[in-house]
């Protein structure tokens, strides 16, 4: 959502901006309501905080896609992505992957909140080029690790564990990422990796990016949860980090086969 608020101060006022937000169904949820199987943490905050980008900037014409994504769809599409990861083989691997891959797709429904339905018509994203937010856990110490070196060995201890997951992010994360939006014939932009931040943000002190003192949820990533306020995004700022294969229960869809992030998926 940051990075929605500040291409809006970026862009042309005509220029529309499509918000793509996946939900694996979760059949745990549905009750009387059979779009309620996707009503998964990330679709609820999605919807918050679109609430939220249409009160700062009224005038703007944001086009939230609500990516709807069913077992038989992804278990049909699952091979072709398996040969994006590689050559990556876990699981974990697999459902950040499989995420992405649904949302660079950018087919889906478009939330009008104007309309009785919650879902309107069908949507497909017309942007070459999409915003992602990589990089922003590692500099800003959003995962857990980070705490939990803090907490082992103070901010030294935290510190290393930042500049770790910074070095390694290209291996890590970025080929995967970049090889499964290329998939649609689109293109990944990583704002928090731009040279010039990446340059400012490792001459910043931890404590200042982040606060290990605070409850969790809170202190992670703290001048980025700053900066979500003084744009507006008040409620977002709030929100505690969720991995995005548990926000959109891409993983509640692997529970019956009992894996670990860590276990290398069959191709």
């Amino acid at each position: 959502m940051l990075l929605a608020a500040l291409a809006d101060r970026c862009l042309p006022a005509s220029t529309p901006i499509e918000l793509f937000n996946v939900a694996f169904e979760n059949h745990a949820r549905q009750r009387h309501d059979a779009n309620d199987v996707f009503s998964v943490p990330d679709r609820i905050t999605g919807l918050e905080g679109y609430d939220e980008l249409q009160k700062i900037a009224p005038e703007r014409d944001w086009r939230l896609c609500l990516v709807n994504v069913t077992q038989d769809e992804l278990n049909a599409h699952r091979p072709r992505i398996h040969g994006l990861v590689a050559p990556l083989e876990s699981h974990l691997d697999e459902s950040i992957a499989c995420a992405i891959w649904f949302a660079a797709r950018a087919k889906g429904i478009q939330h009008k909140p104007e309309d009785i339905a919650v879902h309107s018509s069908t949507y497909t994203g017309v942007a070459k080029v999409l915003l992602l937010g990589m990089g922003a856990d590692e500099q800003f110490a959003g995962y857990a690790r980070h705490r939990t070196a803090y907490e082992k060995q103070g901010w030294l201890g935290a510190l290393c564990q930042v500049e770790q997951d910074v070095r390694r992010i290209s291996t890590r994360n970025l080929g995967r990422d970049d090889r499964v939006v290329g998939d649609h014939a689109r293109e990944g932009r990583y704002p928090f990796l731009d040279e010039r931040v990446v340059d400012f943000v490792s001459q910043l002190p931890l404590h200042v990016k982040a606060d290990f003192t605070a409850p969790r949820g809170v202190g992670e990533k703290r001048l980025l949860r700053r900066c979500a306020e003084m744009v507006g995004l008040t409620a977002a700022a709030r929100l505690p980090k969720r991995a995005i294969q548990f926000g959109s229960r891409i993983a509640k869809m692997e529970r019956a086969s009992k894996t670990v992030g860590s276990d290398k998926f069959n191709s």
